[in-house]
């Protein structure tokens, strides 16, 4: 069978963006109007001799005041809608049996922690959750066959533990394929560099490892 290991490592870092805002100033405008008014009669003055004296004519009727319009009828105040229902929250995934694996999780620790005391660095401990998740990743790379850090189903390592609910301020992943027992894997990440920085990163405190036999799918997910 082909053997293939891969590393993937992240650190948190902060990033600020400077929103600036600018005002801006609208001078306020205002129109004027003016209107004239003429009286409600001229009379043309006449001359001496020869005159024809027009008469003045009467002031015009006021004009009657319109009717007040009727007051249209206040419209119905429409049904406020109801809220939709929340959608559903998706069911967590289905655990691997892990019972049948654990004691390989057990020795992978041993393996790794040995390896940490030998370079001066503190042991790792074991956590039960993350190496369920952990367990979740190595059984979606069988079921989905594929070999990488990404996964079409979860995305990043580092998305997937967020949506498990696992929280760190460094992570870390090594996978493998194709090794069947705890000291295969262990021989192959210790050979290769990227591996190798996460066993013995100072960063991390806590071990995830997750294991499907049949294709010999291994995960392991460092948090710190």
């Amino acid at each position: 069978m082909k053997r293939k290991i891969f590393t993937f490592v992240s650190t948190l870092a902060l990033s600020a963006a400077l929103i600036v805002s600018a005002q801006a100033a609208s001078a306020p405008c205002s129109a004027r109007s003016r209107s004239f008014c003429y009286p409600s009669s001229v009379c043309l003055p006449c001359a001496p001799s020869g005159c024809i004296t027009l008469p003045c004519p009467s002031a015009p009727e006021t004009p009657d005041e319109p009717e007040t319009p009727d007051t249209p009828d206040t419209p119905d105040t429409p049904d406020t809608p109801e809220t939709p229902d929340p959608p559903d929250t998706p069911s967590m995934p289905d655990m691997p049996d892990t019972g049948s694996t654990s004691s390989f999780a057990q020795q992978v620790l041993t393996l790794v922690n040995r390896e940490r005391a030998a370079n001066g660095l503190s042991a790792l401990r074991l956590d039960d959750t993350l190496s369920r998740y952990a367990a979740v990743k190595s059984q979606d790379m069988h079921d989905n066959g594929y070999f990488s850090h990404t996964s079409p189903t979860y995305g990043s390592p580092f998305d997937m533990m967020k949506s498990f609910g696992i929280t760190y301020n460094y992570a870390g992943e090594n996978i493998a394929m194709g090794y069947s027992s705890p000291e295969a894997v262990m021989t192959a990440w210790m050979n290769s560099a990227g591996h190798r920085a996460n066993i013995l990163s100072a960063n991390f405190t806590t071990l995830g490892v997750g294991y499907v036999a049949d294709g010999g799918y291994w995960t392991q997910w460092f948090i710190g």
